[in-house]
C-alpha cells in the first residue's frame, strides 16, 4: 500500500471540454474518499489531464507531465496519473518513453480513473487503461462546477461525427453521443441551486445534439425546457455547426429571456474549395447565407468565428477573399488558427502543403484586420448601458473588480474592468461603457438602475439581461 493516495490534485490542459472532464473526474475521485488539494507538493496522486489536438498542446501535455513529475521526489507524490486526449491518441507508445508516468488512461477510461488508481495502489502491473472512446458522462459523474466565478460548463454530448479533414476529434473522442434532455436539465438546476448566474452549454458540436438518437431539433427542445426550468440566468451555446443553424434554433433564442443572443460558430474559411478540401458539410449553401439567416431572425446577436488559415492549397487568391469576408461580415469576436498537419489525420497527408512561416505570416495579418474591426465594434458601446456579470477582481489588482457583458464569452472574449462601484462576486448589475481598448471594454457600475431587459428588437438595450482548486491551465484550441 502507497503512502499518500488519499490526496488528490488535478491539472487541466486544454479547452473547456476538457475541463469538464476534470471536474467528473474530481467528483469521482472525492466520491471514492480522496481529498481533492491545489497545492501539488502535498499531493500523493497528481492528474494531469492532457490536450492531443493539436502538435503544440501535445509539447505543452509533455512539459506539463515532466515538471509535475518532480514532485514524485521533492513532494508527497507517490501516483502520477497521465489521463486524456494525449493518452487516448499515442496509446502503448507513451509508456516506454515516459516512465514518470504510473498510470496512462485514455479518453474511454474517464469513468474507470478511481478503479485504475486503486488497481494500481493495490500493486497491480496495468499501466496503460485505453479502448474505444464509448462513455457518456452523466449528472451523477459531475457533482461540482471546475470554474472559481459564477459560471459553469455544461456538457451536452460527447465525441463528434462531422470527420473534418484536419480533425482528429472522432479518434480521440468517439463518434457522437448526446445525453438526455431531462439529465441536463436535473443538471442546470443543481448548478442554478448552487448560484451559478451562467451557463455554457458545449460540445464538440452542439447543433448535432440529439441526432445520433434520430431526434430532430433536439437543440431546441433543450433550450425551451431550460428556459421554464430552474437554471441559471445567462444560458450561452457554444461551438454551433454553420450547416445545421435552423430558423427553429434562432426563433428560440429570439423568444428566450435566458438564452443569450450569442452564436459561436467556426467557419473556418469562405472559400468552397478549402471548404470541400476540409470537409466541412457547408453544401450548397454560402457562408454568407448562414449570417443572413442568423441576422434576420437576431438582429444585433453577436458573432463569434474561428477561421483556419494556411490549408493545403490556400492560394494567396484564397487568403486575400478571407480577409474581404472578415471585413465584410465584421464579426464581434474572432480567433484564428493556422493549420496544423497532425499525423493521423487526411489534411495533413494533402498535397500543396502552405509553409509554415507563410501559414503564420497569414494569421498575423488576419488577426491585425479584426483588431481593427474589434476595437471599432466595442467604442461604438461607450456611453451605452448594458448588464455586468461580475466574475471578481482583476488579475492584477484586487483594487479593481472585472465581469463580462452578455456579449463575450468566457476565457475567449475579452473582459469589462470596472473601474468605479462595488459589487458582490455573482451579481448581474447595469454599468455604463466608459472606455474601450483593442478587446477589453472599461465600465462604472450604476446600481441606481433597475436590472436591464433582454433587449430584444425594439426594446431599450442592445445587449440583454434580465471541484474547485482544480489548476486550469488552457491550451490553443478550435
Amino acid at each position: 500500500m502507497k503512502k499518500n493516495v488519499r490526496t488528490a490534485a488535478l491539472i487541466s490542459l486544454g479547452c473547456v471540454k476538457n475541463l469538464v472532464d476534470s471536474q467528473g473526474i474530481a467528483s469521482q475521485l472525492v466520491a471514492r474518499g480522496h481529498e481533492m488539494t491545489g497545492a501539488l507538493d502535498g499531493a500523493g496522486v497528481i492528474v494531469v489531464n492532457t490536450c492531443g489536438f493539436l502538435e503544440s498542446a501535445v509539447e505543452e501535455s509533455i512539459e506539463t507531465i515532466i515538471r509535475v513529475a518532480a514532485y514524485k521526489e521533492k513532494g508527497t507524490c507517490d501516483c502520477l496519473v497521465a489521463a486524456g486526449c494525449m493518452i487516448q491518441r499515442f496509446g502503448k507508445k507513451l509508456v516506454p518513453l515516459m516512465p514518470e508516468v504510473d498510470l496512462f488512461v485514455g479518453t474511454s477510461h474517464f469513468h474507470r480513473l478511481g478503479t485504475a488508481i486503486e488497481s494500481w495502489d493495490a500493486e497491480g502491473t496495468r499501466r496503460l487503461w485505453i479502448g474505444p472512446p464509448r462513455h457518456l458522462c452523466d449528472g451523477e459523474s459531475v457533482g461540482c462546477h471546475a470554474t472559481d466565478f459564477p459560471l459553469a460548463y455544461l456538457k451536452i454530448a460527447e465525441g463528434c461525427s462531422n470527420r473534418c479533414s484536419y480533425c482528429l476529434i472522432p479518434r480521440l473522442r468517439g463518434p457522437c453521443r448526446s445525453r438526455s434532455i431531462d439529465e441536463i436539465a436535473m443538471e442546470a438546476a443543481r448548478l442554478a441551486a448552487e448560484g451559478i448566474k451562467e451557463l455554457n452549454l458545449v460540445a464538440q458540436d452542439t447543433t448535432a445534439f440529439g441526432l445520433d438518437r434520430g431526434e430532430e431539433d433536439a437543440l431546441s427542445r433543450l433550450l425551451g425546457v431550460l428556459e421554464t426550468n430552474v437554471s441559471p440566468e445567462w444560458i450561452r451555446v457554444l461551438y454551433c455547426y454553420p450547416d445545421r443553424i435552423t430558423g427553429s434554433l434562432l426563433r428560440t433564442i429570439a423568444a428566450s429571456e435566458k438564452v443569450l443572443p450569442y452564436l459561436d460558430i467556426p467557419f473556418q474559411h469562405c472559400v468552397p474549395e478549402i471548404l470541400e478540401g476540409m470537409g466541412r458539410k457547408v453544401g450548397c449553401r454560402r457562408v454568407e447565407d448562414v449570417l443572413e439567416r442568423i441576422r434576420f431572425h437576431l438582429p444585433g446577436a453577436t458573432l463569434r468565428t474561428t477561421l483556419m488559415v494556411g490549408f493545403p492549397g490556400e492560394t494567396e487568391k484564397d487568403f486575400r477573399e478571407l480577409i474581404r469576408f472578415v471585413e465584410r461580415s465584421e464579426f464581434d469576436h474572432l480567433g484564428v488558427f493556422a493549420f496544423s498537419p497532425e499525423a493521423g489525420s487526411r489534411a495533413a497527408r494533402y498535397p500543396h502543403q502552405v509553409p509554415r512561416e507563410i501559414r503564420e505570416e497569414r494569421r498575423g495579418i488576419l488577426m491585425e484586420v479584426q483588431r481593427g474591426i474589434s476595437r471599432r465594434k466595442l467604442m461604438n458601446k461607450v456611453g451605452a448601458v448594458f448588464p455586468v456579470l461580475v466574475e471578481g477582481y482583476h488579475q492584477e489588482t484586487e483594487m479593481l473588480l472585472r465581469g463580462r457583458l452578455p456579449s463575450q464569452a468566457p476565457e475567449a472574449d475579452g473582459m469589462v474592468i470596472i473601474t468605479e462601484g462595488k459589487a458582490e462576486i455573482g451579481e448581474i448589475i447595469p454599468a455604463k461603457i466608459t472606455a474601450a481598448h483593442d478587446y477589453d471594454l472599461e465600465a462604472r457600475l450604476l446600481r441606481e438602475e433597475r436590472q436591464l431587459s433582454f433587449g430584444r428588437p425594439g426594446g431599450a438595450s442592445p445587449e440583454r439581461c434580465s471541484p474547485h482548486g482544480a489548476k486550469r491551465v488552457p491550451s490553443e484550441r478550435f
